[in-house]
């Protein structure tokens, strides 16, 4: 028999086999009794099954070797839910059990919003499970104000943090009250979002704006100065004043200054009424020998030395005095608020 022969016969004998396995298994038929043939697609099952059962023995086999080739790591991150790529590959989120992955070195990134990016490398080893612990830390946000024109003041929260440009950072992810503004120009307000991004930028066009401002005092005639810069007397009506906070000062001669802080809004007329408390003090005057004759400011007084001024106002003031047979004596006395001075001369004779 040929090779070839014998190769076609290979069918008949699997069918053969078949056969007389199924005959084993059916009971005998009475004699006489035909028996019906097995169907042919039995005997292709039967043959398929045998095949499915050896390809699964070697599938599990394959993969019991892998195991015992490669290794595991174990993920774990606080907070958790932080996506893992592994050699620039996601493959999950945190808690996450990874086998089969190769032995050797790794490189991990852990990433979660609004938490910095936690980077480092691990070394997976066969047939063992590597734990890869990340303790995230929160994300260090900045915000970048700029404004034109430059030099106008932020606040955010309520809280002065400097002037344009400006760039404020270790902020925490969340909303934020910003406000820009600039004396002379109008105020603008915005709501900060830092949740969804570690730096945001915010650019401010400003705007002029005035307001209007009525300045009053009694006594009238005082002198309105605004940071530093004389704006003239009072009773003071301006319909175009650039908005802003502004120092003021008023000055009545012979009265303390009063001191205030104006803001000025747009659109808003600002009516501010003082009045002056006069500072006055006292002032003793004794001359050697008494009797001499007063003149102050000016002005002669009805009283001769020794006597005491009570009333005089603040300041300073020209003083004169004058007995007959001595040399006129005169000069400068200082008179403070609530408080007596005492001036004592002792005058020179006429030769």
């Amino acid at each position: 028999m040929n090779m070839s022969e014998q190769h076609s016969r290979e069918p008949d004998r699997i069918d053969e086999l078949l056969g007389n396995l199924q005959e084993s298994r059916t009971p005998h038929a009475p004699a006489g009794a035909a028996v019906p043939p097995a169907p042919q697609r039995h005997r292709r099952s039967r043959i398929w099954i045998v095949f499915v059962l050896i390809a699964a023995v070697a599938a599990a086999a394959v993969l019991l070797l892998l195991e015992g080739r490669t290794a595991s790591l174990n993920f774990r991150s606080f907070p958790s839910g932080a996506t893992v790529f592994l050699d620039d590959q996601q493959v999950g989120t945190t808690p996450l059990v990874l086998s089969r992955v190769i032995p050797g070195t790794h490189v991990v990134q852990i990433r979660l919003s609004g938490w910095e990016v936690w980077k480092s490398s691990t070394t997976a080893v066969r047939g063992s499970t590597t734990q890869v612990i990340a303790n995230m830390t929160h994300a260090a946000y900045s915000l970048i104000v700029t404004s034109t024109p430059p030099g106008a003041t932020v606040a955010l929260d309520g809280a002065a943090k400097g002037v344009t440009p400006l760039t404020v950072a270790g902020l925490k992810p969340r909303n934020y009250a910003l406000v820009v503004s600039l004396k002379g120009y109008a105020a603008i307000s915005r709501t900060v979002d830092l949740s969804d991004a570690t730096q945001s930028t915010q650019d401010f066009s400003l705007v002029k704006a005035f307001g209007k401002l009525s300045i009053m005092s009694d006594p009238t005639g005082a002198q309105v100065v605004m940071d530093g810069k004389p704006y003239g007397v009072t009773p003071l009506k301006i319909d175009s004043f650039p908005v802003g906070n502004y120092a003021l000062t008023l000055k009545l001669d012979g009265n303390t200054d009063i001191s205030d802080t104006l803001s000025v809004k747009e659109g808003i007329v600002l009516t501010k009424q003082y009045k002056f408390d006069l500072a006055l003090g006292g002032l003793a005057i004794s001359t050697d020998p008494a009797g001499a004759s007063i003149t102050i400011d000016g002005q002669a007084m009805s009283q001769i030395a020794p006597f005491t001024f009570s009333t005089l106002k603040e300041g300073t003031h020209e003083v004169e005095l004058e007995l007959p047979g001595y040399l006129p004596w005169s000069g400068e006395a200082s008179v403070s608020k609530g408080e007596t001075s005492r001036l004592s001369i002792a005058l020179t004779k006429l030769q």
